[in-house]
């Protein structure tokens, strides 16, 4: 358990604890096995006198200093301003770098380095763009062709053209070949980026229409139905009063015709939005038909509700439309607090008939639904529908 902690501790402290962050650093922290392989190399070196202390000090600590730079940049949160966090284009410009001045004075050992600049480019094709990891390759043949050229020129006994040439053209190819399958690579991982976030998008807007209508954004018919029996459901076991208002814009039909079918949809949209803002969290609006809004209200009784119902009518009857600066929009509402054992269907038939009787006597006003209310008969459904 000690050890556990210990541990957590220190990966705490090395990587950070923002997740996000900690993946950024890791990516750094793994770089760190090329550049300790470099420094083995060229320790060897020196201790085989194939290079002096003095260079095998100087190449050692410049080496460090990078290491330790970027690993500072990245965990101390300083590049998380830029596109890549990682910094991983500079660093495997730096660290090729480094490899090929290794290049020019380790003689023999010379050919470690290419070992060393391909691990370089096969680590930064997986954060890289296709264009960069192409400029990479391209970079680091110029720069090795640079080399052998300066070598050859410098000291051709030990450095024969011939000889440096053939070694070019070896490695040279084989370096712009890893750099091709690197942006091909890197083609293919940006791809499958971009069709997971399409699949992604796609996903949640299926899941966006199975549940919310499109035009208001708030809960369809379906989903407001299955929330609702399950408060039902709570409220029994509970004994929490529950409420649901049913609530209609006035006279919609004139405003169809009046400003026209967008105009409609606009009123609906803004009506629907509004009450999203003055609503709980808890709270629940659906569209249930046409210009009617279903509103569930858990754990308030009907008087509560009553309140919040009056507030939220006097701020819609306020409420402007940028497009259509003369439209003004009321609604009427039934209320009805869920009575025990009662039905689904049975309540919002209570706040349906309350609306009914809201519209009958003037609209733009909320009514609690009376429980000695009887369903309506069929004319007189008639009759509220065309009322609306």
């Amino acid at each position: 358990m000690k050890n556990s902690i210990w541990l957590q501790a220190l990966a705490n402290g090395v990587l950070g604890r923002d997740p996000h962050q900690r993946r950024h650093v890791l990516y750094v922290v793994l770089t760190l096995q090329p550049y300790l392989v470099s420094v083995g190399v060229i320790l060897h070196s020196v201790h085989l006198g194939l290079l002096s202390a003095r260079m095998g000090e100087w190449l050692t600590t410049v080496s460090v200093i990078c290491f330790v730079t970027f690993f500072t940049l990245v965990r101390s949160g300083w590049s998380q301003r830029f596109a890549d966090p990682v910094l991983t284009f500079p660093h495997a410009l730096v660290t090729i770098s480094l490899c090929l001045a290794a290049y020019t004075v380790l003689g023999d050992y010379r050919g470690n380095t290419m070992i060393l600049i391909a691990q370089a480019i096969v680590l930064s094709m997986f954060r890289l763009r296709p264009i960069q990891v192409l400029i990479l390759g391209l970079f680091t043949v110029l720069m090795l062709m640079a080399c052998v050229a300066g070598l050859s020129y410098l000291d051709p006994a030990k450095y024969p053209p011939s000889s440096g040439w053939t070694h070019f053209v070896v490695a040279g190819s084989t370096l712009l070949t890893l750099s091709l399958i690197g942006k091909w690579v890197s083609d293919i991982r940006l791809r499958i980026g971009r069709q997971a976030k399409e699949l992604q998008e796609a996903v949640q807007t299926v899941q966006q229409m199975a549940t919310n209508d499109m035009l208001t954004g708030v809960l369809n018919r379906r989903v407001m139905t299955d929330l609702a029996e399950a408060e039902l459901k709570l409220q029994e076991r509970t004994a929490a009063p529950l409420c649901v208002a049913l609530i209609d814009i006035d006279h919609f039909k004139r405003v169809n015709d009046h400003f026209g079918h967008h105009a409609g949809d606009v009123v609906l949209k803004g009506v629907a939005q509004h009450a999203q803002s003055q609503l709980r969290q808890v709270d629940k609006l659906a569209r249930w038909g046409g210009e009617e809004f279903l509103l569930m209200l858990p754990r308030i009784n009907e008087s509560e509700a009553m309140a919040a119902l009056e507030r939220l009518r006097l701020s819609v009857q306020d409420l402007a439309f940028a497009e259509h600066s003369d439209l003004k929009v009321t609604f009427s509402a039934g209320i009805a607090q869920a009575k025990p054992g009662e039905s689904l269907e049975s309540l919002i038939e209570r706040a349906d008939q309350a609306l009914y009787e809201a519209k009958h006597h003037g609209r733009n006003r909320c009514l609690l639904a009376r429980p000695e209310l009887k369903p309506l008969a069929p004319q007189e459904q008639v009759n509220q529908e065309a009322q609306s």
